[in-house]
């Protein structure tokens, strides 16, 4: 036999209420998710004749339809409201107070539904201590998730089945549109079905197709690209990936101390952030589950997309599955040698090159301003080659501004630039972003520029390219 004493009863005690506050939004969700069915299903099907005949002898027709009416939308509004409450939004935890109030009201004057109308009543005298479980802001117009699209839209559908059924032996005619209270209500069902198809129709279609957050976490300004450029530039924690911060066309979230952000960009319901949070070691796991809480806010969906297999440990505590959707090759560049029946093809390349002119040259940064030109003509004439396009999120794109952030390595002929690539440093590593070559450039131009890119890092100390 276990034997609890004082102390740990308290314990207990206190941890099944932390769990019952922790766990209440969730539960406020699913009530008012009753609720709104429950209003909608009273909206569809008939009421107590004598109830009726009551009300009727107190309330004009029109009082007593109006009421019919707002009782639906106050069932429909409790149906996207419960996705707030499940979210913790604090105007959705008021708003619903308010609509149970509205709802318990209309159903009394509808046809004297009173044990509907306690039951909200009851809901919202529960709601309403609540408040501190409901610690998030609110958002106007909000979009919904697929999940809660599709619970709408199965209970609007389910409330317009169970109205054609109930009403199955009543003959249709236009006059039923504009009729009060005869053929046992089946007027104010046709209303209330259309309007609630409509908005269910609407509203789902703007969920699906908006993209939460997208407008207000847009591209990095001037002010951000600075402080993201001094992170990069203190060199604590930098991986190469972290220099695609400088193309501006992703937004950034910094550390509270600012010595850490974080690249990402808002597609649909998905946050999509390039690569791992850049700055110090110690930072990263709070910065992670920043963006993560952010994201939900917003009811998206973080997604951490090209990180390395020592964050995947960080990633797990966020509750994330992992997708392996590729590797990148890496050179060790102590260990390369162009030696061995293996490497022929690249010594071929570089002694072709050599003859026929061509010399490497590494530009360091803040240099690549002085041959903008050069570049510019070897990056137009690639994608014109190519019948390519800029890319980006990933992948840079040809800005001299970018491009002067970091070494590039460029091959001319002639005096001409044929060949460039740009190198992102991080830690011990360069990775190669940018790669471009004229069409006329000799036969292994780029094996050529690689081969001297890893003499290069080599020598200055670096392990991998």
């Amino acid at each position: 036999m276990f034997k609890v004493n004082g102390a740990q009863a308290n314990r207990l005690s206190g941890r099944a209420m932390a769990l019952l506050f922790e766990v209440s939004p969730h539960i406020f969700a699913a009530l008012c998710v009753v609720a709104g069915t429950v209003l909608l299903t009273s909206g569809v099907t008939p009421a107590y004749e004598d109830r009726l005949d009551e009300i009727r002898a107190v309330l004009p027709p029109i009082l007593i339809e109006l009421s019919h009416f707002g009782a639906s939308i106050s069932g429909f509004l409790l149906l996207l409201l419960s996705a707030g409450l499940w979210r913790r939004r604090r105007g959705a935890w008021l708003a619903a107070i308010v609509v149970l109030i509205v709802a318990a009201v209309f159903s009394l004057l509808k046809g004297l539904d009173w044990e509907e109308a306690a039951e909200l009543l009851v809901l919202a005298a529960v709601l309403a201590p609540c408040r501190a479980a409901f610690d998030r802001r609110s958002r106007m117009f909000e979009a919904l998730s697929p999940s809660w699209v599709i619970l709408v839209l199965t209970v609007v559908g389910g409330m317009l089945w169970l109205g054609f059924f109930a009403y199955r032996d009543v003959a249709y005619s236009d006059d039923l549109w504009w009729s009060l209270l005869i053929d046992r209500e089946v007027s104010g069902f046709l209303r209330v079905g259309a309007v609630l198809s409509l908005l269910a129709v609407i509203i789902a279609g703007r969920s699906l197709v908006s993209a939460p957050g997208a407008r207000s976490h847009g591209p990095a300004g001037e002010a951000e690209a600075r402080r993201a450029l001094a992170v990069l530039q203190a060199g604590d924690g930098v991986l190469p990936d972290g220099w695609l911060a400088m193309l501006r066309d992703k937004a950034l979230m910094f550390s509270p101390s600012g010595r850490s952000f974080i690249t990402y960009r808002v597609r649909g319901r998905r946050w999509i952030t390039m690569g791992e949070p850049v700055g110090p070691e110690e930072e990263r796991l709070p910065l992670l589950w920043s963006f993560a809480e952010m994201a939900d806010t917003y009811g998206g969906v973080p997604v951490f997309y090209a990180v390395e297999e020592t964050a995947l440990a960080d990633l797990a505590t966020l509750g994330l599955a992992v997708r392996k959707i590729g590797e990148e090759a890496l050179v060790d560049v102590h260990a390369f040698t162009l030696q061995g029946k293996s490497r022929q093809n690249l010594r071929t390349a570089v002694n072709r090159c050599e003859r026929e002119g061509a010399t490497f040259e590494m530009l360091p940064p803040g240099a690549a301003a002085d041959c903008v030109d050069g570049l510019r003509a070897v990056s137009d004439l690639w994608l014109t080659h190519h019948i390519g396009v800029e890319k980006g999120f990933s992948l840079g794109r040809f800005d001299p501004a970018y491009l002067a952030l970091t070494p590039v390595a460029v091959v001319r002929q002639g005096g001409r630039i044929i060949a460039f690539a740009n190198l992102m440093p991080g830690g011990d590593r360069l990775a190669v972003d940018l790669m471009r070559f004229t069409p006329d450039a000799p036969p292994g131009a780029m094996d050529f520029l690689f081969i001297h890119a890893i003499d290069w890092a080599k020598g200055q100390g670096y392990r991998w390219l």
